[in-house]
C-alpha cells in the first residue's frame, strides 16, 4: 500500500510538470553541448597529465646532470684524486709506508682464568676406544628400540 502511495505521488508530480518547446530546446542544447565539449575536455586533461609527466622527467634529468657536474668537479680537484688513489688503489706517495689494517680476526676478550704450565697426558687410548665402539655397534644383537 505504501508503494502504491509513493507511485501515485511521483506520478502526480510528473504530471504536474509542464514542458514547453523552449524547455525542450534548452535541455537538448545542453545535452548536445556536453557531447561536443566532452572529447575536447578529455584531450585537455590527458595533455595536462602528459605535460606533468614530462616536467617530472625533465626535473629528474636535471638532477642527474647536476650530480654528474658535481662528480666531475670533484675529480678536477687534485687532492680528491690523490685521496681516491690512496683509498681505492692503495697508492702511497714516495717516501711513505703503506699500512693496511684488516679487521677479519676477532680477538677474544681477556679472562681471569689461569692456565697450567704443566703438560697433561690423557690416560685413554682413543684408537682402542674407536675400534671397540665400531665393533660393538656392528656386532650387537639388540634391536634399535633397545639401543635407544
Amino acid at each position: 500500500m505504501a508503494r502504491r502511495k509513493i507511485a501515485e505521488d511521483v506520478g502526480d508530480w510528473f504530471a504536474s510538470l509542464r514542458f514547453s518547446g523552449f524547455t525542450v530546446l534548452i535541455v537538448s542544447l545542453v545535452v548536445v553541448g556536453g557531447l561536443i565539449v566532452s572529447p575536447t575536455l578529455t584531450t585537455y586533461v590527458n595533455q595536462q597529465r602528459e605535460l606533468a609527466e614530462l616536467r617530472e622527467s625533465v626535473r629528474l634529468a636535471n638532477e642527474a646532470v647536476n650530480k654528474a657536474d658535481e662528480e666531475r668537479d670533484k675529480w678536477l680537484d687534485p687532492s680528491y684524486v690523490r685521496s681516491q688513489a690512496r683509498g681505492r688503489l692503495f697508492y702511497v706517495m714516495p717516501g711513505e709506508t703503506q699500512l693496511s689494517v684488516i679487521d677479519d680476526i676477532v680477538i677474544p676478550e681477556e679472562t681471569e682464568e689461569q692456565t697450567s704450565e704443566q703438560l697433561t697426558e690423557s690416560e685413554s687410548n682413543w684408537m682402542r676406544s674407536l675400534v671397540e665402539s665400531t665393533l660393538s655397534a656392528g656386532l650387537t644383537s639388540a634391536s634399535a628400540d633397545e639401543l635407544n
